[in-house]
């Protein structure tokens, strides 16, 4: 998957390795705290959401299903060396330079299942998920809520 933009504050695609649009993320403007709604274009269907918790001290952002349960949250874990986050629910582990939007995102065996790269090509950054094939296409949009809150959560803490 790629996606190209300038900030979260829009709207935008995400698209498949061949530049087709196959997920557009939207978001919701009249919310308290950022919220995003990830829509399956071929199945013209919500089918993840994404909103940011305004009453926690640290960055936590919320991944929720299509059925508007919440199946994460993402909040980064104390670390000296590197940038490291949990995905509670999940238990998923994010590791990497989050920063610099090169990270992996593992499960529970610490297998990984996706991979994501920031690529500077052109005046807007495009960032590079690599879910792995082994994947259930169901948890698809779930990588995909985790890892726009991950750069919430990483936006968050640079204001």
């Amino acid at each position: 998957m790629k996606n190209q933009l300038l900030s979260l504050k829009r709207d935008f695609n995400l698209k498949n390795e061949d530049g087709d649009p196959v997920y557009k993320i939207k978001n919701k403007w009249l919310s308290i705290g950022q919220q995003f709604r990830i829509i399956d274009l071929a199945q013209d269907k919500e089918v993840a959401q994404v909103k940011e918790q305004m009453i926690d001290l640290m960055p936590t952002v919320d991944v929720y299903d299509e059925n508007n349960d919440k199946v994460a949250e993402i909040r980064k874990k104390v670390s000296l060396f590197r940038d490291n986050y949990k995905v509670t629910s999940l238990d998923w582990n994010v590791k990497g330079n989050i920063l610099d939007f090169d990270f992996r995102i593992t499960d529970e065996n610490g297998d990984q299942i996706a991979r994501i790269d920031r690529k500077l090509i052109s005046i807007r950054d495009t960032f590079v998920i690599d879910i792995e094939d082994h994947v259930p296409a169901d948890v698809v949009p779930i990588i995909l809520g985790v890892v726009m809150a991950i750069d919430l959560v990483v936006e968050r803490e640079e204001e």
